[in-house]
């Protein structure tokens, strides 16, 4: 179940495409039983959690907050919370020459890839779209590709 709580205006193809996406990320993960939170903010809102809770004054994309601890034996029903800052998506989808739903659905895709327990080396300032590499972002990549299987022309529009 994916539970999508909207702080900011937002349309609600977006909001369908995500749940979508998101939805086969979980599937791929096989965590489909499971429950996650998508909150979507502004960029002062997921300022002051970075603040909060990594001790950093910027604004990111995305965050995660795992409700468990990867090798706990115990999977919660509850994965956890995913934030997205959509000012800041709109800002790197238009950088990137692809839509909003695009962006909101890759950073979901992340968000949900941290939530089942992986991790990836920091690349300053390079995505993972822009050739972040490696055997750490396979993982990343694997998911990404089955959010953009489940929603082919919707990612698009």
């Amino acid at each position: 179940m994916i539970d999508l709580v909207a702080e900011v205006p937002v349309d609600p193809g977006l909001t369908a495409a995500l749940e979508h996406s998101l939805a086969a990320v979980m599937r791929h993960f096989g965590v489909q039983d499971r429950e996650v939170t998508v909150v979507l903010v502004d960029d002062e809102t997921i300022r002051a959690l970075k603040l909060e809770h990594w001790g950093e004054d910027a604004v990111t994309d995305v965050l995660s907050f795992p409700s468990w601890e990867p090798g706990d034996p115990f999977m919660p029903p509850h994965l956890g919370d995913i934030i997205i800052s959509l000012e800041t998506a709109g800002r790197q989808a238009g950088a990137r020459g692809h839509s909003l739903t695009r962006e909101a659905a890759l950073l979901a895709s992340h968000g949900m890839t941290h939530l089942v327990g992986h991790d990836h080396p920091h690349a300053e300032g390079l995505g993972f779209e822009e050739g972040a590499t490696g055997e750490a972002w396979q993982i990343f990549h694997d998911a990404w590709a089955a959010a953009q299987a489940a929603l082919g022309d919707e990612l698009e529009e």
